[in-house]
C-alpha cells in the first residue's frame, strides 16, 4: 500500500517538473527569439533610433557678405546679436512655453505675434525649429541660460543682424533682407533655417546666392530628455562674398539731399516763423529733426521727390543713383509689422518706388537729339535744315502748340535743340515717321530691361506701328506721331534709359551698358553703328543748351571752359491742356495741384572737352526743366569734377 502511494506521488512530482521545464523552455525560447530580432532583424531600426536620441544636428547660416562702395564704404554689413529657437513638435504647449520664457525676459510684441502667427500657420506635426525672436541681448541669454532645466525645448544660436549704416540714402540699390517666406521656400531660393535672412530687394535680392555663402552644421549631444551634454562644430560654415559696387557714396550722398532740396530753402526749425507754423502743420518732413524745407514765402513745403542718376560713359558704371522719397532699410532687419508696412506702401508718395530704375515718364524734349539722329541716319534731314515756328504748327483740326508762346522764328536744326523747339520737331517728326524714330530711340536704351544687376526695373514704351495695332486694334495717327516727337503722348522711360541714351550718344562708339558693380576687367559692348559725323554734330548741339546765347540752360552753366557741362532740358506736361486754358490764361505750374504740375527733366554730360560722365535728372511735378533740373545737375557735376 505504501509503495503504491510513493509511486504516485512521483509521478505526480514528475508531471509538475515538465510542465514548469516547458514553461521555461517557452520563457527562454521567446527572450532567445526577442534578442535575435532586436540584434539582427530590427537592429537597423534602433540604431536610427539611437542617433537620434543621442545627437542633435543643428544648420548654422554662414555670415552674410558685406556691400561696399567704389572707394570701401560700408553699405550693408554685420552686426553680432543672439537668437532664442524653439524646438517645437505637437506634444508641448506652446501658450505655457512662451509665458514662462516671459517671466524670466521681454521680448517685443512683434516678434511674439511673428512667432503665433508660424505657430498657426503649422501644416503637419512634424518636429520643427521656429525662431521666437534674433533680438536677444547678452543678459537675456544669461537669464534664461542659469534656468535652462526648465526650458529643454529652446536653444540659442549666434547670429549676424544685417545692418545699413548709410540708411535711406541708397536703400533703393541696396535693398534688404527679410526672414524667410513660405513661398521663398517652396520656390527652392533658400531651406528652412531659423532666424535666416534673404535678399528682398535690390542688390541684396540679385545677389542673395553669393552674399549668403555655405551653411555649416552643428552637432549636440543630448540626453533622452533633450538636455545637452556636449556641443561642437560639425560642418564649418563658409561666409558669403562680398560685394564692391560702382556707387561713391561722397557723390550719393550730396545727389541726394540736393535733390530733395530742389529750389527750397533750408530754415532752422528754432526760427519763430517755422515754430508757429510747426505747431498748425502735422506730418511734416524734417532734415535730421534739426532743418525744414521752405520756398520762397516761407512757408513749410515737402522735399522734391524723383530721381538723378551718374553713369560713366566708357564701362557703364554707376557712380550715383538717386531716389526720392526714401526709406530706411534697417526698419526690414527686426521683422516689419504690418502697419508699418501700409504705410510704406500706402504713402502718395511712393518711397519704396526705385524711381531711377522703374519711375516712368515721359522723356519730353530730352529726346529731340534722339529724333534728330533718326533723320540725320535716314538722311531725310541734314546740319542745315530749318523751319519756320510761329509757336504752334495747325494740323487737321489741331493746333500743336510751341512752348514758346509768341514761337522761335526761322531756327535751324541745332538752334532747335539749343532752343528745345517743338514745332520745328513736329516738322521733322512728320518726315521721318514713327517707325524710323522707334528704332533710334531702341538702339538708344528705350523700350527694353536694360542688362543691370537689379530686378527692380521697367521696360518702358516706344510705340510704332505695330505696337498701336497689337495694343488697340487701331491704326496709328499722324497726330500721335507729332506727340512722340517731342517725347510727350505715348513713349515712357525711365531715368536708368535716359542716362544710357546719353552715355551711346556721348561715346559714339558702342552701345553701353549700364552697370552696378565695379568693373576689375575692360568690358566689350557691340558697336552704335551711328555716323561719327552725326555724332559729334549732336554734342555741338548739346553744348550750345548750355553755352549759347538763347540756350535754355545758359543760366546754369558751371562757367568753367574745360569743365563744361552740355545737356538737353525737358519741361513734360502730365496733364493735357485746352484750348479754353490757353485763351483765359495757363496757371503757372506752382499754382496748380502737386499732382498736375510738370515734370522737370535734365539729361547732359560733363566735361564737354573729354566728357566721362552721363546724368539725368528728374524732378516730379517740379516744373521748368530748366530752372528747376538744370542747376541740380550742375551742382552734381561740380562735385564730380571736385570744382
Amino acid at each position: 500500500m505504501k509503495s503504491k502511494n510513493k509511486k504516485l506521488l512521483d509521478q505526480m512530482i514528475s508531471r509538475r517538473f515538465m510542465f514548469l521545464f516547458l514553461i521555461k523552455g517557452i520563457a527562454i525560447g521567446a527572450i532567445s527569439w526577442r534578442l535575435f530580432d532586436l540584434q539582427l532583424i530590427e537592429n537597423q531600426k534602433y540604431e536610427k533610433l539611437s542617433d537620434g536620441n543621442q545627437f542633435d544636428y543643428l544648420i548654422i547660416p554662414p555670415e552674410r557678405g558685406r556691400i561696399l562702395d567704389r572707394k570701401m564704404r560700408l553699405l550693408a554689413g554685420n552686426m553680432d546679436g543672439f537668437s532664442l529657437v524653439l524646438k517645437w513638435n505637437k506634444k508641448i504647449n506652446t501658450d505655457i512655453i512662451l509665458k514662462n520664457i516671459l517671466s524670466v525676459i521681454s521680448i517685443n510684441e512683434k516678434d511674439i505675434r511673428h512667432f503665433n502667427l508660424q505657430i498657426k500657420k503649422m501644416e503637419n506635426n512634424y518636429p520643427k525649429e521656429i525662431l521666437i525672436t534674433k533680438n536677444l541681448s547678452q543678459k537675456d541669454v544669461s537669464r534664461l541660460a542659469v534656468r535652462r532645466i526648465n526650458f529643454p525645448e529652446i536653444f540659442f544660436s549666434i547670429s549676424k543682424n544685417r545692418i545699413y549704416p548709410q540708411g535711406n540714402i541708397v536703400s533703393h540699390i541696396i535693398g534688404y533682407t527679410g526672414i524667410f517666406s513660405k513661398t521663398d521656400v517652396e520656390n527652392g531660393n533658400v531651406i528652412s533655417v531659423p532666424g535666416l535672412d534673404i535678399g528682398k530687394r535690390g542688390l541684396e535680392k540679385y545677389f542673395d546666392s553669393q552674399l549668403r555663402g555655405v551653411f555649416g552644421r552643428k552637432r549636440n549631444e543630448v540626453t533622452s530628455k533633450g538636455y545637452i551634454i556636449d556641443s561642437h562644430i560639425y560642418e564649418d560654415t563658409i561666409p558669403g562674398k562680398d560685394l564692391e559696387v560702382s556707387l561713391d557714396m561722397r557723390l550719393q550722398d550730396f545727389a541726394f539731399q540736393r535733390l530733395k532740396q530742389g529750389n527750397f530753402n533750408l530754415v532752422s526749425v528754432d526760427e519763430k516763423s517755422i515754430k508757429k507754423q510747426l505747431t498748425n502743420k502735422k506730418n511734416n518732413k524734417y532734415l535730421e529733426k534739426k532743418y525744414v524745407y521752405t520756398n520762397k514765402q516761407n512757408k513749410i513745403v515737402d522735399p522734391e521727390s524723383g530721381s538723378i542718376i551718374v553713369m560713366d560713359i566708357e564701362n557703364g558704371e554707376i557712380l550715383c543713383s538717386v531716389s526720392t522719397p526714401s526709406f530706411n532699410p534697417n526698419i526690414f532687419s527686426n521683422g516689419l509689422d504690418l502697419e508699418e508696412w501700409n504705410k510704406l506702401r500706402n504713402n502718395k508718395k511712393s518711397p519704396l518706388l526705385n524711381r531711377s530704375m522703374s519711375g516712368l515718364y515721359p522723356p519730353g524734349s530730352t529726346i529731340k537729339m534722339a529724333v534728330a539722329l533718326a533723320g540725320l541716319e535716314a538722311g531725310i534731314i541734314d546740319y542745315k535744315t530749318n523751319h519756320f515756328c510761329s509757336g504752334k504748327k495747325e494740323f487737321g483740326n489741331n493746333d500743336f502748340h510751341c512752348w514758346a508762346k509768341n514761337g522761335h522764328g526761322n531756327v535751324s536744326l541745332m538752334q532747335a535743340i539749343e532752343q528745345s523747339c517743338d514745332v520745328f520737331f513736329y516738322e521733322i517728326g512728320l518726315k521721318i515717321g514713327i517707325d524710323r524714330i522707334s528704332e533710334m530711340l531702341k538702339k538708344l536704351g528705350f523700350g527694353q530691361y536694360l542688362n543691370i544687376e537689379i530686378n527692380d526695373k521697367a521696360k518702358g514704351v516706344v510705340p510704332n506701328l505695330d505696337w498701336k495695332f497689337k495694343r488697340d486694334g487701331t491704326k496709328w495717327q499722324l497726330g500721335e506721331t507729332l506727340n512722340a516727337s517731342i517725347g510727350q503722348g505715348f513713349i515712357l522711360s525711365t531715368p536708368l534709359q535716359l542716362v544710357t541714351m546719353v552715355s551711346r550718344i556721348v561715346n559714339g562708339k558702342f552701345l553701353v551698358e549700364p552697370s552696378l558693380i565695379i568693373q576689375k576687367t575692360n568690358r566689350k559692348f557691340d558697336k552704335l553703328n551711328i555716323n561719327h559725323n552725326h555724332i559729334k554734330f549732336i554734342k555741338q548741339c548739346m553744348e550750345q543748351v548750355v553755352v549759347g546765347e538763347k540756350g535754355t540752360a545758359r543760366n546754369y552753366k558751371i562757367g568753367l571752359k574745360n569743365n563744361e557741362m552740355a545737356g538737353k532740358t525737358g519741361t513734360v506736361q502730365v496733364i493735357r491742356i485746352s484750348e479754353l486754358e490757353r485763351e483765359t490764361g495757363l496757371l503757372k505750374n506752382k499754382e496748380r495741384p502737386w499732382k498736375k504740375r510738370d515734370h522737370a527733366l535734365f539729361v547732359g554730360y560733363a566735361p564737354v572737352k573729354k566728357p566721362k560722365y552721363a546724368i539725368c535728372v528728374v524732378v516730379e511735378h517740379g516744373g521748368s526743366g530748366s530752372s528747376i533740373a538744370a542747376p541740380i545737375a550742375r551742382d552734381v557735376f561740380k562735385i564730380l569734377l571736385n570744382i
